[in-house]
């Protein structure tokens, strides 16, 4: 009696544990254009909020983490954090480096998936005079690292294969 016990609990094991894996799998493929904006505005709002308050680095580094892919989070601690008394912050500038754009999150923003990587921006024009020109593109690469989406690289220019709008 107590084999069967112990062969049902196996093959129920064995279900439950292929059918976690085959949910894992769809979800990562039904990554969509809204799960991406999504996961930038959230990206984004985690570094604005590391000048609330100073923490351990490795705070950070695990709030980042769950966001920004292993590189780009290193590369923003080394360029961003800086130590003051009870631990680590970040501090506002216009031009600091590996900030993801404030993005308006609105039509503005164009999203397009190309090569394995998901690319958002948004264009800047100059509105000065009767004519608009355009003054540059920042934007944000998204890509897959160890089966999660994360935002690996900020973007001044596209892809020759994605035309600007």
């Amino acid at each position: 009696m107590e084999r069967k016990k112990f062969w049902l609990l196996l093959i129920i094991l064995g279900l439950v544990t292929s059918v976690c894996g085959q949910v894992s799998q769809t979800q990562a493929s039904e990554f969509t254009k809204d799960h991406v904006l999504t996961l930038v505005e959230d990206a984004y709002h985690t570094q604005v909020s590391l000048s609330e308050e100073p923490q351990s680095k490795k705070q950070i580094h695990l709030k980042l983490s769950k966001y920004f892919t292993n590189d780009l989070t290193e590369n923003f601690i080394n360029e961003n954090v800086y130590e003051v008394d009870g631990g680590f912050i970040t501090f506002g500038s216009d031009f600091a480096s590996y900030y993801i754009p404030f993005f308006q999150y609105d039509e503005s923003t164009r999203v397009k998936y190309i090569d394995g990587k998901w690319y958002v921006w948004e264009e800047h024009f100059d509105e000065e005079g009767p004519f608009s020109t355009m003054t540059g593109i920042e934007g944000v690469v998204v890509s897959e690292e160890e089966g999660t989406w994360k935002v690996s690289s900020i973007a001044y220019e596209l892809p020759d294969t994605i035309q600007p709008q």
